[in-house]
C-alpha cells in the first residue's frame, strides 16, 4: 500500500498549470472545519469535521478527502447521514477549467470549477442545478457552501463549511 500512496501523492503543483488557474493550492493542507446545515431550522446542525487536501499525480491534480464527522468525532457523535468522500480536481488545459469527480457511498458526482471574481464555483455538470463554492480564502481560514437552483433560476444555500487550517 506504500507504494499506491507514494505513486498517488505529490508535493507541488505542475509547472504546467498556470499560476492563474493555480485556483485550489491554496487549499492544500489539513483544515478543521465546522458542517452547519438544516439553514431553515431554528438551530442548524451543527457538526465538526475535517478536510485534507493534496497534490497528486505528479502536481497535476489535487484531490481531498472530506469526513464529517471527523474521525475522532465519529466515536462519540455518530451522524445517521456522515459522510466520507473524496474530490479529485484535474486541471483541463484545452478549457482552462477543472475537471472534478466528487465521490462517496451512494453518490458520484461530476463537475466543473471557475473563478469568478474571489470565488471559486463548481458547478454539477448534468443538470446544473447545484454548485458548490470556495470563498473567502486565506491562508488559515476559507468557507464554502452548497447551493441549489431553485424554480425561478435563483440560488439558495443548503449547507456551509467554515475551515480553519489545522496547526502543522
Amino acid at each position: 500500500m506504500n507504494e499506491f500512496i507514494k505513486a498517488l501523492h505529490y508535493d507541488k503543483k505542475d509547472p504546467r498549470i498556470p499560476e492563474e488557474y493555480d485556483f485550489f493550492g491554496a487549499l492544500v493542507g489539513e483544515w478543521n472545519i465546522e458542517w452547519v446545515d438544516h439553514l431553515e431550522a431554528d438551530e442548524p446542525r451543527r457538526v465538526k469535521g475535517e478536510w485534507i487536501f493534496s497534490w497528486v499525480l505528479e502536481g497535476t491534480a489535487i484531490q481531498d478527502v472530506f469526513i464529517v464527522p471527523s474521525r475522532s468525532e465519529r466515536l462519540q457523535n455518530k451522524q445517521p447521514d456522515a459522510e466520507y468522500g473524496t474530490t479529485l480536481r484535474i486541471f483541463n488545459p484545452r478549457s482552462s477549467t477543472w475537471d472534478i469527480f466528487y465521490g462517496c457511498r451512494g453518490e458520484a458526482i461530476r463537475l466543473t470549477a471557475r473563478r469568478a471574481d474571489d470565488e471559486i464555483i463548481l458547478t454539477e455538470n448534468t443538470t446544473e442545478e447545484m454548485r458548490y463554492v470556495f470563498s473567502e480564502i486565506t491562508s488559515t481560514s476559507f468557507k464554502w457552501r452548497k447551493e441549489l437552483k431553485n424554480a425561478s433560476g435563483k440560488w439558495y444555500v443548503i449547507a456551509k463549511v467554515m475551515a480553519q487550517r489545522t496547526k502543522e
